[in-house]
């Protein structure tokens, strides 16, 4: 005992040598009654020495060098530790080191901290937060039950340093960039010999993101997950500059996951086993987490109908889904498993991911406090598809994608977004590589805020195909663009160009005159624009500029309530890396012909006006008829004697164009492809002709072929097909090599017919049969690329089957 006692003297002695000791209690026998008076109080150099009890405090130290201790230094017990509680009462952190500050901070439960961003510096870290040049040596700490916008533990930014042993931060959550642990710059120094734990953290980052943080090794004693290096879930590592990623050493894991199928009901327990529908578990992000991760045979996480949300069932947003797995809704539509349901941060995020799938669900009012609703960054072979966003208000209230690459999106409808945002996006591709759009609607937009720049259709820096994309009833009060494709900047990506297929852009409306409504912009390549109507929208000057090489065909730009159609974007005096353009125009109905496009007899512009454009009315359905009212998309479907019918181009081959129109009805319908994004058909709704007769069997088609999934375009078949009537039971499509081997199968979940069904751009009975549109993205079941060769393809519906061959060059 006597050694004992003497070993604490001499550990209290060095502690406490040449510095004045500041003891705080709660019970009025020391000096201090509150941590903060203390710190105030203190010198550099002094000791706050604080005695167990619950401290409803938001302590702060700023531009002062003090060690902060708990009766832990001296007792050397750990329930000094559980029984010296700083609890920010959900007021704001707990403890903020800042300003270059040095803080030793010893032994310390921490709780019930919160940052958001009512400050830069108050939102980051709710449990503790070390920020402007400042340095912490936190040691034998609890951190937990904390949350933020951004780290919801530990928050680290501004090139600080922290030194980190001995300490547990568990149960914390945030929003972005780390539920346990988050640091953007600087340097941290895990202890070997005291590790810490990290665990069951919540983020779109579990338990530790660093970003450009000088690190070694990350030694634990226990994380969520037994890992030894960044896995882009639990473990995130980002450099940009280059450091080389930290190795993970890890001792315990806190998870076993479960190497199977799991399933989520909005009434289920945390408590299941996950293993069947009967036996569902209750929260996404925990299924989510729980999921073993498996690149052969991939384990899926099954969202059964029903509404979730943290009001209803305690779900915890943003969901994060680990590579290797994929989160799909069960319901027959995306409208019965809604995600959200009162306002709050209702978000998807996937992130530094690869090989995953999100399908079939309605995300649904996602709060302002939220930058978006479904955003991926940096993942690689990603697939969304029959995704519902609706009635969000977030800045980003569609899909957000940045810095991926192998990107499949398909049947996604963003609709009835009443916002008052600057920089909307309602979708936005960002920096990614090979991406692929198929039938995206954005419908009923309105924004009233009078700042910021709004582009509610964004592309920039991206290799794109889009086919079938609607546009319609938006309205836009600030300065920008509904519409941009943009890659006009000298370090941009080289390989970024679009080809477009089908964009129907009606009835949308913007107030300013600063900016044209679409604007395709590109520097590098060759783009392509076909079967495009821009027609019957307002703005009070230009509707479409290009800049860069664009070939166009087959468009409709007809709005007689604006300036002009076209422009033809020319730099500005003075521009240092000015970007002219080659545009090629043919078989387009374009008002006001040639003479009414700015920009277009510069000489520096190279425009070719071909012989077959016409200026003319296209005679549109609402004009003609007068029986569907202006906003309805059908108002501009083409009647028998629109110029713009068998006007398109005569020889399609090579355009790699679909076989379906906007609507899902049939091209070529006559003798050549009409112009603009609906082909006329004869039908009982604007004709008094008979309908044209659904097939007998199914049909099949697709397109580009070959098909090129290592080209500059035609990365991906684009299947389509006609059953002829509306199935009871789901078709199936599965692709086969030339062996007779299956390598994939592909997921139906709605028909191209009930999407523009559900969007108003046609009705039940204008269907020829029921018309879907899938993509293949050439890889087989196991997400690798498949070899060169020819291909079948086989729908199955109801006793019936159809098959198609296709080729495959790489």
């Amino acid at each position: 005992m006597k050694k004992i006692i003497l070993a604490i003297l001499f550990i209290v002695s060095v502690i406490f040598l040449n510095a004045l000791v500041r003891e705080v209690s709660l019970d009025g026998s020391h000096q201090f009654t509150s941590i903060q008076s203390a710190i105030d109080y203190a010198a550099d150099g002094d000791t706050v020495l604080v005695y167990p009890g619950r401290y409803f405090e938001n302590i702060a130290v700023i531009e002062k060098e003090l060690k902060i201790l708990s009766h832990y230094v001296i007792s050397n017990t750990w329930d000094d530790v559980l029984n010296t509680v700083i609890d920010a009462n959900s007021l704001s952190n707990c403890l903020r080191v800042e300003s270059n500050a040095i803080v030793t901070f010893n032994g310390f439960m921490l709780e019930n901290g919160i940052g958001h961003f009512y400050s830069i510096s108050y939102g980051y870290g709710g449990g503790v937060s070390v920020y402007d040049d400042s340095t912490l040596n936190l040691s034998n700490c609890v951190i937990q039950n904390n949350e933020a916008t951004v780290a919801g533990g530990v928050g680290v930014t501004d090139w600080c340093t922290l030194n980190l042993s001995g300490t547990i931060i568990r149960n914390n959550k945030s929003v972005y960039r780390g539920g346990g642990l988050g640091s953007y710059g600087g340097i941290i120094n895990f202890s070997e010999e005291n590790p810490c734990s990290i665990y069951n953290n919540y983020g779109d980052i579990q338990d530790i993101y660093m970003s450009g943080v000088l690190s070694s090794t990350i030694y634990l004693d226990t994380l969520s997950l037994n890992i030894t290096e960044p896995d882009g879930y639990f473990v995130s590592y980002y450099s940009s500059s280059g450091h080389p990623s930290p190795a993970v050493s890890v001792q315990n894991a806190y998870y076993n996951q479960i190497d199977a199928d799991l399933y989520v009901s909005s009434d289920g327990a945390d408590s299941n086993d996950g293993l069947t529908p009967e036996t569902a578990l209750r929260t996404i992000a925990y299924a989510n987490r729980l999921v073993q991760p498996d690149s052969i045979d991939t384990n899926t996480v099954h969202i059964l109908p029903g509404t979730y949300s943290t009001e209803l069932n305690n779900q915890f947003f943003p969901i994060a889904i680990q590579s290797n797995t994929n989160m799909i809704g069960t319901g027959n539509g995306p409208e019965e498993v809604v995600i959200g349901d009162e306002w709050g941060m209702n978000q998807i995020i996937p992130r530094y991911s690869e090989n995953i799938e999100i399908a079939n669900m309605l995300i649904h009012r996602a709060n302002e406090d939220t930058d978006f609703s479904l955003g991926a960054g940096r993942c690689n072979n990603l697939y969304i598809h029959d995704i519902i966003l609706q009635e969000n208000n977030n800045e980003e209230p569609g899909v957000a994608i940045s810095s991926c690459s192998d990107v499949l999106i398909e049947n996604v409808t963003v609709q009835d977004i009443d916002n008052n945002r600057d920089g909307l996006r309602c979708i936005k591709i960002n920096e990614c590589n090979n991406v692929t759009l198929n039938n995206i609607i954005v419908d009923n937009i309105y924004n009233m805020n009078n700042d910021g720049f709004n582009i509610y259709f964004y592309m920039s820096k991206s290799q794109v195909m889009a086919n079938n994309i609607s546009i319609t009833n938006c309205f836009e009060n600030a300065t920008g663009r509904m519409f941009q494709f943009g890659n006009s900047s000298t370090n941009g990506n080289p390989e970024g160009s679009i080809h477009l297929n089908n964009l129907l852009f009606y009835n949308n409306q913007a107030l300013s005159n600063e900016s044209t409504l679409l604007g395709f912009s590109s520097r590098f390549n060759d783009n392509y624009i076909n079967n495009v109507s821009i027609v019957h929208n307002f703005i009070p000057s230009i509707i479409t500029a290009f800049v860069g090489n664009f070939t166009v065909r087959n468009g409709i730009f007809y709005n007689p309530n604006v300036g002009c159609e076209i422009e033809i974007w020319e730099p500005a005096n003075g521009d240092p890396t000015p970007l002219w353009s080659n545009v090629d125009l043919d078989y387009n109905l374009i008002r006001n012909g040639l003479a009414g496009i700015p920009g277009a007899d510069n000489p520096n512009n190279n425009v070719l006006w071909g012989d077959h454009n016409i200026n003319a009315n296209p005679m549109f359905r609402g004009d003609v008829e007068g029986d569907i009212p202006l906003g309805d998309p059908r108002w501009v479907q083409l009647t028998e004697n629109s110029p713009c019918v068998n006007a398109g181009t005569p020889d399609t081959l090579g355009m790699n164009l679909p076989a379906l129109d906007i609507t899902g009805n049939p091209r070529v319908w006559g003798d050549i492809i009409d112009m603009g994004a609906h082909e006329y058909n004869p039908t009982v709704e604007n004709s008094d002709e008979t309908a044209p007769t659904p097939p007998a069997t199914i049909q099949v088609s697709h397109f580009p072929n070959p098909v090129t999934p290592n080209g500059n375009n035609g990365k991906v078949a684009f299947i389509e097909f006609t059953l002829p009537k509306k199935p009871i039971e789901k078709p199936t499509l599965e692709i086969y090599n030339i062996k007779g081997q299956k390598v994939r199968d592909l997921k139906i979940t709605q028909s191209f017919s009930q999407l523009v069904r559900s969007a108003g751009l046609s009705s039940e009975d204008k269907q020829t049969g029921e018309h879907y549109s899938k993509i293949w993205d050439c890889k087989d079941n196991n997400r690798k690329t498949v070899a060169s060769g020819i291909y079948f393809y086989k729908v199955s519906c109801e006793g019936e089957e159809a098959i198609g061959r296709m080729m495959v060059v790489k």
